[in-house]
């Protein structure tokens, strides 16, 4: 049997291994290092093999990339680099741009509750064609969603966030101009196509950021949903009394054509750029962000830092000579990664399009990517529930007046007054109450997602997202419709805001975009049933079983939180 060079097994650890010691010289405090190195990389493989029935005992795994090669050269891998230059000014500024597009994301998708019951009076339309104006939205985005996200997998980040910001104006602004019902259905289910890219935006603002608190970085970022929730609300309240809802959809596509002015800033994923195997735009890259953040790259190669191909099959205590003799480990099956190697990765090649989705059930992600799935959809189905529930509850002295008269062309006279919504200020002001009511969510998810993870955080928001919801099923006072849609909005926005933080760290860089893009469409398909659920149920008097299923759904997803195979607070993120 051949035996190990000199040069490699010094190089090759067992991770997890009872009685292990680090071999060589070094400090106490370097070997405590490496040991905290292990442990991450073990479970990180772990995971990844999570279904696999081969894997049934340690897995062997390299030194960090910032120890030295086989060659005595120092290397180190994008992730190192961003570890070291750490969260400065050109992260600060990034999240700037991608705050933004998510105040223009957040604008679209609130405007749903109140282009709806507007549409309705221009067009004297049924509580079923209201509600396909929203479906026709989620409809677009449940396709563009995995466009995009195959799109900025295959092409670049960069590439993707141009033709969405493109999208998403032209056709916003196309939608204010609508002649009919059919004109406006239309271009809606397109603005909702080019929404489905943002999430490439936030896939990309996750790439650039270091372990120490991404999760509260990732999370902040849902502020600025909130300010874009909260400014379509007041900007409501201004406009559709005074002029009509054309001005309001004209207004609500301008962040996006904002963005496109800004676009020139927007930077390549030096992740994405590495595993491509473009090593030169990557190194600009990373000095770009060096530069700006005033810190010295690590000294020494880039090297990449790939997922491993291979199957782990072999229990292996050390790689001595001796051992590795006994364990029947050949040094062709170390260098194939038959047993889990991580040191010199096999570069893979581009995936296609079809390979790209193919990756997301392969055994090692099938479980995660599944669970994203639901927790998407049962997420967007509350979330944008409570979004049009806004609009829907008849909180006026506690009575359901919309069902005193079950009849349809009594109901209408009821909504509207020439050719508009007949909404006083108590809508308004409840929509702007359950807007503001995101600001608590995102701060306690600010607050929990690093220090109690993110599968913990998660739950306990959708837990409490549904008690809250509960109480609604018979009406109230406006103060106490206002409490409990206060607390539902908050959860629900927390709930939200972690579990943006957590996909896309359960996925590698060549899956990620699409991954998450995947997830977030499945996830509108609960924003395509959620019109039917709290504008026709509620408007056809059936207020319980609107509310129970709202209720059911959050609780639900909350107890799927725990099936989830890893839980990445203060873990590297895989390219």
């Amino acid at each position: 049997m051949a035996q190990l060079p000199q040069t490699v097994a010094p190089q090759l650890h067992i991770a997890g291994a009872t009685g292990f010691e680090t071999k060589g010289k070094g400090s106490k405090q370097k070997q405590q290092q490496q040991e905290i190195a292990r442990e991450d990389l073990s479970v990180e493989m772990a995971t990844w093999a999570d279904d696999s029935e081969d894997v049934t005992a340690p897995l062997i795994v390299a030194e960090s990339a910032s120890n030295e090669a086989t060659s005595g050269d120092p290397v180190f891998t994008v992730e190192d680099a961003i570890e070291h230059v750490g969260f400065g000014k050109y992260q600060l500024i990034l999240g700037i741009y991608v705050g933004l597009t998510w105040v223009a994301d957040a604008a679209e998708m609130i405007l749903l509750s109140f282009i709806g019951p507007a549409a309705q009076c221009e067009w004297q339309l049924s509580p079923s064609q209201e509600g396909a104006v929203s479906s026709a939205v989620f409809a677009g985005v449940f396709v563009g969603a995995y466009a995009w996200g195959l799109l900025a997998d295959t092409r670049g980040r960069r590439v993707a966030v141009l033709t969405t910001a493109v999208f998403t104006s032209v056709f916003g602004v196309l939608s204010a101009l609508s002649p009919s019902f059919l004109w406006l259905l239309i271009s809606r289910a397109l603005v909702g196509f080019g929404l489905g890219g943002t999430v490439v935006v936030f896939a990309l603002y996750m790439e650039f950021l270091p372990v120490k608190r991404r999760g509260f970085w990732l999370v902040f970022l849902e502020f600025f949903w909130t300010v874009g929730s909260i400014a379509e609300a007041l900007l409501a309240w201004l406009i559709i009394p005074r002029t009509n809802w054309r001005w309001l959809v004209g207004v609500s596509a301008l962040p996006f054509v904002f963005l496109l002015l800004f676009y020139p800033l927007v930077p390549e994923s030096p992740r994405y750029l590495m595993v491509k195997g473009d090593v030169e735009g990557t190194m600009q890259a990373l000095r770009k962000i060096s530069k700006a953040n005033r810190k010295s790259l690590p000294a020494g190669r880039l090297i990449p830092s790939l997922p491993l191909g291979g199957t782990l099959t072999r229990k292996v205590e050390t790689l001595s000579s001796e051992v590795r003799d006994e364990q029947k480990v050949s040094l062709e099956e170390v260098e194939k990664g038959d047993v889990g190697v991580i040191g010199k990765p096999e570069v893979p090649k581009e995936l296609g399009m079809i390979e790209t989705i193919q990756r997301l059930f392969s055994p090692e992600l099938r479980r995660t990517t599944l669970l994203l799935w639901f927790l998407y959809f049962a997420n967007s189905l509350v979330y944008y529930g409570l979004v049009l529930l806004t609009t829907q509850l008849d909180i006026k002295d506690g009575k359901s007046h919309r069902c005193d008269d079950p009849s349809p062309s009594k109901k209408a006279e009821n909504i509207c007054h020439d050719g508009k919504p007949l909404y006083d200020d108590t809508q308004y002001r409840t929509g702007l109450i359950s807007s503001i009511a995101e600001v608590p969510g995102v701060i306690v998810a600010c607050l929990v997602v690093d220090h109690f993870g993110r599968k913990m955080s998660l739950a306990g928001l959708l837990v409490a997202c549904g008690a809250f919801m509960i109480p609604l099923v018979s009406p109230l006072s406006e103060m106490a419709t206002n409490f409990f849609l206060f607390g539902a909005r908050s959860c629900s926005m927390g709930a939200f805001s972690v579990l943006w933080a957590y996909a896309p760290e359960l996925y590698y860089t060549q899956v990620r975009s699409t991954g998450v893009g995947a997830a977030n469409s499945n996830g509108r398909l609960g924003g395509i049933v959620c019109p039917y659920v709290a504008v026709a149920l509620i408007e056809s008097c059936q207020r319980m079983k609107s509310i129970f299923l709202f209720a059911f759904f959050a609780m639900l997803a909350g107890v799927a939180t725990f099936f989830f195979p890893r839980e990445n607070k203060m873990r590297k993120t895989p390219d």
